[in-house]
């Protein structure tokens, strides 16, 4: 990985700094999974001591990107099949409560540009467009969740959806043209009818409660589902992103 250093006069602290060079080589797979993380090495990269190095580390521990081995010290995260399920269960009971925080706040253009959206997934799971669909689905969820009046939690969904995609990166098919032959297109067709549902559910004014309970159980089941298939896959080839 190139070393790339800010600016000295940059205000970050040398542990912000650490912070961003690791989460971004994580994000981008730069270290793969189970890979070791030398901290006098990338000390040595960044041109700082180790102790702000170490403490990012730790920061990375708390978000479950990186774990501490007895053997080998702090390494890249697993990514296996069982890992993604658990991070789309915590997804499920976030993203179903943001969902529904944001009825009451939903308005008549969120409505449209949401009906549009999902149009375009459609589209995009009849091409087997993984880029399209991906967007769409992150662009759907965007809408909804800039009307959720908790910011902290939306902001937790941001970072879990980024080590989501970590994940994904190691466990998703190498070329497009295997997209969805694991699961078939059943499986989009289910999270753009879970879309739908939503919508409606914004439209008749159905409870935040109501809401919350349904996109939780839709997720969780969709996961369950992707889970099986994915644990059967022998060639490690899975669908797109659900949720």
């Amino acid at each position: 990985m190139a070393k790339v250093v800010p600016p000295a006069t940059e205000a970050k602290s040398k542990q912000q700094i650490a912070y961003n060079y690791l989460k971004e080589g994580i994000d981008r797979g730069l270290y793969a999974p189970k890979q070791r993380l030398v901290i006098d090495t990338l000390a040595r990269e960044l041109s700082i001591s180790p102790v702000p190095v170490r403490e990012a580390i730790r920061r990375l521990e708390a978000e479950g990107l990186v774990i501490f081995s007895k053997n080998s010290g702090a390494i890249v995260a697993g990514a296996d099949p069982n890992l993604w399920a658990e991070q789309m269960e915590l997804l499920a009971v976030l993203e179903g409560y943001v969902t529904g925080a944001a009825a009451p706040r939903i308005t008549p253009a969120d409505i449209k540009q949401l009906k549009s959206i999902n149009d375009e997934m459609a589209q995009a799971l009849a091409s087997f467009d993984l880029g399209g669909w991906t967007q769409g689905n992150l662009d759907f969820h965007a809408v909804i969740n800039k009307r959720c009046p908790n910011a902290t939690i939306v902001e937790q969904i941001g970072r879990l959806r980024s080590r989501i995609a970590m994940i994904n990166r190691f466990i998703l098919p190498r070329t497009e043209a295997t997209i969805l032959h694991t699961l078939g297109r059943d499986s989009g067709k289910s999270t753009l009818s879970g879309h739908e549902w939503i919508i409606d559910a914004y439209v008749t004014r159905k409870s935040a409660t109501e809401i919350e309970a349904h996109v939780r159980t839709n997720i969780l089941t969709l996961t369950e589902e992707t889970r099986r298939n994915l644990l059967n896959d022998h060639d490690g080839r899975v669908s797109m992103s659900i949720g």
